[in-house]
């Protein structure tokens, strides 16, 4: 009977514990925990899944086998501080898995596991996946970012008053007509801040407002600081506010350039006009950082339908956020205006989007500082350089890489070993250099012509390509020779040789298959040729100290002429 009772007891364990599992596995979070040398002694469902291994995988080993190097020291330093402080730990985590090369940010708290004698012997943790909040957080902030910044830059007033008249928001523009800082606004009145005279008009179309519920227009003469007068245009709005008292809205205008420009002469603008449009290229008048005019090439260069459209944009809203030198386009354009204006003449490269379908277009603009109307002001000739940016590419492509199988040449190839070597000292991973030669490739050309050769090389790329990971890189020296840099193996010797024989094995099979040529003349049939052609391998394995890459790639190719002595189709190591 004791006997059925203790069986019966462990079965309800056993249900419990698998219960608990389950629970642990179908958890929204990685679970986990650690012995005090920081290996996993469990791990859940998700964490398994995430770091793409069995738990049998991951328990007894540590983070430097699921995580990049810079993540798994993370997470070994947190680790230590829990294990020595004794005390629970929350951070905030940026988790890079080797596996999927996926990243995600999360939330970890880390607590330690006290022995039966009192003394630690591992953590345990649980870390939830914050990456959509902290996105969401982020959007949150720079579109009320955004929003600050539109509205302190807008050529224009905007404020906002309660039904007691007092300014309950003014951006940056409507503050400087009272010459003072916004904070020295809100709350006031405009008895405080206008002469009497303009107060009893100002409260009139604001009680207009809160009594009809609709739109008013007025038009105000308002005294500058330098005793000049402004011509400002405004319309007030009421704001209805769900939850919040309604308030009134309002939106200005400085139409003083306005009126001052029915001044001009009919004739001069003609004359102007005709010479402007005559140009082939783009040409735009910029003053106070705002397009004035354009010819008609910059309307179709910038993708704007119609002159006013233009006048109503800033030299940054037909460019991208951001120039490809990383600086936000309002800064770095602001920058290149008024160092035209001060030195008279500036020759930039920039970055232009279309306003009608968001292409972007590479430009040659020159600015050139002039007078226009007693104002400083900026005239910019606008060239479309799609294609000479286009010619330097391709000549980018000709100098680094092969004109037959697009591989990288021996000069790009020389460049990548160099950054290998550099990139093996810094993470103490050995990296491997794999040189290859056909062993029959002249007898394709002799038989079949310099055709076929060229269609078995292109074919030998491919597969190359298909044998080795994404960070990996095959070139092509010359002729039929091949070499492979594989980069980040491992940090132990034996590993890495390991692997690298996986690698050079698969090669070697890959290239040995049948080539299947077509031949032909163009639009005539094709004339399908089976060819054999198999490879001699030279590997050579660079540690994290070495730094001659000429004599790494001497090894290896000394290590493929032992491969083609023992008989081709071969794999030889080189010995140091």
């Amino acid at each position: 009977m004791a006997i059925r009772d203790e069986a019966r007891n462990n079965r309800s364990s056993q249900g419990e514990l698998d219960a608990l599992r389950a629970a642990l596995d179908s958890a929204g979070a990685l679970i986990f925990s650690k012995d005090s040398h920081c290996r996993y002694t469990y791990a859940n469902q998700r964490f398994c899944e995430l770091v793409g291994a069995s738990l049998e995988e991951v328990v007894g080993h540590t983070a430097d086998e699921f995580f990049d190097a810079d993540t798994a020291t993370l997470l070994h330093e947190h680790d230590a501080k829990v294990l020595v402080a004794g005390q629970s730990m929350q951070q905030r985590e940026t988790r890079f898995f080797r596996n999927s090369g996926a990243r995600h940010r999360y939330l970890t708290v880390k607590t330690p596991i006290i022995g039966p004698q009192g003394d630690i012997v591992g953590l345990a943790g649980v870390s939830i996946d914050i990456t959509d909040s902290e996105h969401f957080e982020q959007v949150l902030n720079e579109k009320q970012q955004l929003l600050d910044a539109i509205l302190d830059n807008v050529d224009g007033y905007v404020y906002m008053k309660s039904r007691d008249h007092r300014y309950i928001y003014v951006n940056r523009a409507s503050a400087a007509l009272f010459q003072r800082d916004p904070e020295q606004i809100i709350g006031r009145k405009d008895a405080e801040l206008l002469p009497p005279e303009m107060v009893q008009l100002a409260n009139a179309s604001d009680e207009a407002v809160f009594a009809r519920g609709k739109g008013v227009t007025t038009e105000i003469q308002l005294p500058a600081g330098d005793g000049a007068v402004r011509h400002i245009w405004s319309k007030k709005i009421l704001l209805r506010r769900p939850a919040q008292p309604d308030c009134l809205l309002g939106l200005g205008s400085d139409i003083t350039e306005i009126k001052d420009a029915q001044a001009a002469t009919t004739r001069s603008e003609a004359r102007f006009r005709t010479l402007f449009d005559a140009s082939r290229d783009a040409v735009v008048v910029i003053r106070q950082g705002r397009f004035i005019d354009g010819n008609r090439a910059a309307l179709d260069l910038l993708g704007v339908e119609t002159l006013d459209a233009l006048c109503q944009l800033h030299p940054w809203d037909v460019s991208p956020a951001r120039q490809p030198c990383g600086t936000a386009s309002e800064e770095l354009a602001t920058e290149y205006m008024e160092t035209a204006l001060r030195l008279g003449h500036l020759r930039v490269e920039w970055m232009l989007r279309r306003r009608d379908n968001g292409a972007e277009t590479p430009a040659d603009i020159v600015l050139s500082a002039m007078d226009l109307d007693g104002e400083p002001t900026l005239l910019a000739s606008v060239r479309d350089l799609t294609d000479r940016k286009r010619y330097e590419a391709k000549i980018h492509q000709l100098a680094f890489y092969d004109a037959l199988t697009g591989l990288p040449n021996r000069r790009l190839f020389f460049d990548r070993l160099s950054q290998a070597v550099t990139q093996s000292r810094r993470s103490g991973r050995h990296g491997a250099v794999i040189y290859l030669d056909l062993d029959n490739f002249k007898p394709v050309n002799d038989r079949h012509g310099h055709r076929a050769g060229d269609l078995l090389l292109q074919e030998v790329a491919r597969r190359l390509g298909q044998c080795l990971r994404e960070e990996d890189t095959v070139a092509r020296l010359g002729g039929d020779e091949f070499v492979a840099l594989l980069v980040n193996v491992a940090p132990d010797y034996e590993t890495t040789r390991t692997y690298v024989c996986e690698v050079a094995e698969r090669i070697r099979d890959t290239l040995a298959q049948p080539y299947l040529l077509a031949l032909g003349d163009a639009g005539g049939p094709a004339q399908m040729v089976e060819h054999l052609c198999s490879a001699s391998l030279g590997v050579t394995l660079f540690p994290p100290e070495e730094s001659d890459v000429e004599a790494i790639l001497k090894l290896a190719d000394g290590a493929m002429y032992q491969a083609k002595d023992a008989g081709r189709n071969q794999i030889r190591f080189a010995v140091r």
